[in-house]
Parts: C-alpha cells; sequence; structure tokens
C-alpha cells in the first residue's frame, strides 16, 4: 500500500536516499536546504508522477495544539500529536 502519491514517492522517501523529505505529523513534503538545519524548500507537486500534493496540515496542528490549552514545547503535548496519528484520526 502506498502512503503517498505514487509507488516512487513512497519507495525513494522510505529508502531515505532522495533529497525529499516527509514529515508526518504536518504531512509536509519538501527538498532539504544544506544549511545544517531542519529547513526545507516545500513542494506542492510530486517529482515522479507529476500528482498535486496534499496540503499542508502545519497551520491545523497549531490550532489544534493551542485549542487544547498546550504551547509549543510543552510537555504535557498528547503522543498523538508527534506523529501523523492526530490527522488520520480524524480522516
Amino acid at each position: 500500500m502506498n502512503d503517498h502519491c505514487c509507488a516512487m514517492m513512497s519507495s525513494n522517501l522510505a529508502g531515505g536516499e532522495t533529497a525529499i523529505l516527509y514529515v508526518p505529523k504536518f504531512r509536509d513534503y519538501g527538498i532539504p536546504v544544506l544549511d545544517g538545519g531542519g529547513s526545507f524548500i516545500a513542494i506542492s507537486h510530486c517529482p515522479w508522477c507529476g500528482q498535486t500534493l496534499p496540503h499542508t496540515l502545519r497551520d491545523r496542528w497549531f490550532t489544534e495544539i493551542e485549542a487544547r490549552g498546550f504551547e509549543i514545547g510543552d510537555d504535557n503535548i498528547p503522543v498523538e500529536f508527534a506523529t501523523d496519528a492526530w490527522w488520520k484520526a480524524s480522516a
């Protein structure tokens, strides 16, 4: 089963040898910026099949955290918010 738009995207993300990354908790796809940090350039289309990628859930993640009364860095943020479990549960 492909968790992404196509078998090539799934395969390349699983292999970890391609300059494409996926951030599950935000559903972000991007190209890493090689500056030693965690920055990346967001992409909106698959480089292999050309399909439009799902929209990021980054803003929704922050909204959900704040709605529950948490602040970023709070140790009490529910564990499901560290993964894609929070948005998959509501899909």
